[in-house]
């Protein structure tokens, strides 16, 4: 944990444990116990909250005390404001993963090692969340994932993802930038005889083939830059238990339902919508 997330944590824990009493003098022994490294690290963290603005430190005899001030309230509302935004913490990973697999010499991120020196506002993400942001990257073109033993061992960039790296931009502006509104999968099934709107042909209480289903969760994931970013973490939720065939259908007709309500304002989605209310079609019966 890096001076700057802990911090972050001393800020948040010095306003809960104070109720969010100004002026409080509390012992820097309290958050940090007697370790001489974690004292040490809390005395830093006290000192840059200090630089700040967000925090007073008083030392007498010895001992270090630490109070928080009213604009270091305001910033600790906005660490815990944060830390529950899922769509910011999703990105957050993201970008994470892109910087930290770019300053890497062979582009390659060990997830194991990311998952246990990741932190977020002073919080290890959730395992799921770095998961599925690789799978999200992965599915962008911006990496290659590698697997062992049934799991995902490595991030590599591609060179879209180091292009990205060196855009300077976050990946979801630069996906929703460089990635067209993709069309809708052409299915070779026909309607008595006819074909469905915008070019898609579907088949009546026929259900999506393996292959055809792992191209249109593709390309709807590649839709989830376009959505609000609170809203991403969600939808992308929902088309992993859409994808999952061993989810019960009830589950997966739910998810298809809430990703085509969340595609309706998404611009260039209409065939695929098309096609998710096809699946949603055949697991209603």
């Amino acid at each position: 944990m890096t001076v700057d997330d802990t911090a972050d944590v001393m800020l948040a824990w010095l306003s809960s444990h104070t109720n969010r009493d100004v002026g409080k003098c509390v012992p820097l022994e309290e958050f940090a116990g007697n370790e001489e490294p974690l004292v040490q690290r809390a005395q830093e963290a006290a000192r840059l909250l200090e630089e700040r603005g967000h925090a007073e430190v008083l030392e007498t005899l010895g001992c270090v005390a630490v109070s928080i001030t009213y604009r270091g309230l305001r910033e600790a509302d906005r660490i815990v404001a944060e830390r529950g935004d899922h769509g910011a913490r999703f990105a957050y990973v993201l970008d994470r993963l892109v910087s930290q697999a770019f300053a890497s010499p062979d582009g390659v991120v060990p997830l194991q090692t990311f998952i246990a020196t990741t932190m977020y506002l002073g919080e290890h993400p959730e395992i799921a969340v770095i998961l599925r942001a690789a799978r999200s990257l992965r599915d962008y073109g911006l990496a290659v994932l590698t697997p062992a033993d049934g799991h995902h061992k490595t991030l590599t960039l591609t060179s879209r993802g180091e292009h990205c790296a060196m855009s300077g931009q976050k990946v979801n502006q630069y996906v929703s930038e460089q990635t067209p509104a993709p069309a809708g999968p052409v299915f070779t099934q026909n309607v008595y005889g006819g074909t469905a709107a915008q070019g898609v042909n579907v088949t009546q209480n026929v259900g999506v083939q393996a292959d055809q289903l792992a191209d249109l969760v593709r390309q709807i994931r590649g839709l989830a830059p376009t959505l609000p970013q609170t809203d991403q973490e969600d939808f992308l939720v929902d088309v992993e238990v859409l994808e999952d065939t061993e989810q019960a259908p009830q589950a997966r007709l739910s998810a298809g339902q809430r990703i085509m309500l969340a595609l309706n304002a998404a611009p260039g989605a209409q065939a695929i919508t098309a096609m998710v209310g096809q699946v949603i079609g055949a697991l209603g019966g």
